[in-house]
């Protein structure tokens, strides 16, 4: 879908000015209709961009104010004035009612004929509404299916301007807890998500586009997948990392409340690798996306440790692995209805220090204390044996990657 802000970028508007509501101009457009009724709200279904004239109103202005206000509630795209015998300026009650909306209202010329304007919107969108189509074709080519031919994928999106013959990287910025988002917003019906779903997408787009850079964007599922530009072996995650935060921010500038996650694939630079970064990026997603242990959650495989070690190794082994030094403890939890493998998942998480685990778990120092000496006991591990620590504390890991299903992938 296109912007406010992309249509007056059109050829045939630039005569076209804007008075009220400039901080909406990310507003989405459907479509464009050309209506000159006093009463068009109940010919509208919101998204729109609608164009009028005026002759309706018989010289009352009232009634542009009171179209506005209807429109605004309506959820339209904006509203374009065209300027001359009928309306010869946009009332300021009119322009204080939109500026309080970030409702854009636009004044075009007398002599910008008006089929030619809504010939030109309608065509950008379709052009749009084709090329994101495409474009979700071949990156769903490409990052979900063993790859045959990378030469026509390059081919076809360098006929939209994007270099896939240059490194990259798989980013996925993905919405946590969802539906509790939804409910807080009450938000109930299908129409509801879809509409949040394409906001969220459209604040990461412009982002992108504030920052000079065209990437590859899809929406799959709940989640957004970029194909980051990564040409810079120095640079170039700083930089993808650095503008993850700036879409982090206005998410949480324009959608408070929506916890987000983001995961980054390893940096390719043959295309037929670019489905092992998509794999890589599901799986730190899988296993991160619920921990949110700082306030820009950004995970990158490549920066991961121990982590991408255990990526690599095999299921059952890692299986294996977290049955013979944790699953006495998960044991004991279920007969005892203890919490002994969680506390000390947040022990390690919290570098060993009691008072801070002691805190984030919510109880006394003397009851951590007490499920420490039991963990030991248990498993015949010494927490203050280096090695020891080191056993267990790889084994809530595998744990954790376990109960995320982390390891469904064999990419």
């Amino acid at each position: 879908m296109i912007s406010c802000r992309e249509i007056i970028s059109l050829p045939s508007l630039s005569k076209l000015n804007i008075v009220a509501g400039k901080s909406g101009l990310d507003r989405l457009v459907r479509w464009v209709h050309f209506i000159d009724l006093p009463d068009v709200v109940p010919w509208v279904q919101g998204g729109e961009l609608l164009i009028i004239t005026g002759i309706g109103f018989n010289g009352d202005l009232d009634k542009l104010t009171e179209l506005v206000r209807g429109i605004i509630r309506k959820k339209l795209a904006g509203l374009i004035i065209n300027i001359g015998p009928y309306i010869q300026e946009t009332p300021a009650e009119v322009v204080s009612l939109a500026e309080q909306a970030n409702f854009p209202i636009f004044e075009l010329p007398w002599e910008v004929k008006i089929i030619e304007v809504t010939r030109e919107i309608s065509s950008h969108i379709v052009m749009k509404q084709t090329e994101e189509r495409s474009i979700k074709d071949f990156l769903e080519q490409l990052l979900l299916f063993p790859l045959a031919d990378p030469e026509v994928l390059i081919q076809r999106a360098a006929y939209y301007g994007y270099d896939l013959a240059k490194p990259h990287q798989v980013a996925i910025i993905s919405p946590a807890r969802l539906a509790e988002f939804m409910q807080a917003q009450k938000l109930k019906d299908e129409k509801a998500l879809v509409a949040l779903k394409v906001r969220f997408e459209t604040i990461i787009r412009n982002t992108l586009r504030h920052h000079g850079r065209r990437v590859l964007q899809m929406l799959l599922g709940d989640d957004v997948v970029l194909l980051l530009p990564y040409e810079n072996l120095v640079t170039g995650a700083k930089q993808n990392t650095s503008v993850l935060q700036d879409i982090f921010e206005k998410l949480a500038a324009e959608m408070p409340g929506l916890a987000v996650t983001a995961a980054l694939g390893g940096r390719f630079e043959n295309l037929q690798d670019a489905r092992r970064s998509y794999l890589q990026a599901i799986k730190v997603l899988r296993s991160f996306s619920e921990l949110r242990t700082t306030a820009c959650p950004i995970y990158a495989y490549e920066e991961l440790g121990i982590y991408k070690l255990l990526f690599e190794i095999g299921s059952d082994k890692l299986a294996h692995y977290h049955q013979e030094v944790i699953e006495p403890l998960n044991d004991y939890d279920n007969k005892h209805h203890m919490d002994l493998v969680n506390s000390l998942f947040v022990y390690f998480e919290e570098n060993c220090n009691a008072a801070k685990t002691a805190k984030r778990l919510f109880v006394h120092r003397n009851t951590l204390d007490y499920r420490l000496k039991k963990i030991a006991d248990i498993t015949g591990r010494n927490l203050d044996n280096p090695y020891d620590r080191l056993t267990l504390q790889l084994g809530v890991i595998v744990g954790k990657q376990i109960a995320h299903d982390s390891f469904s992938f064999d990419g």
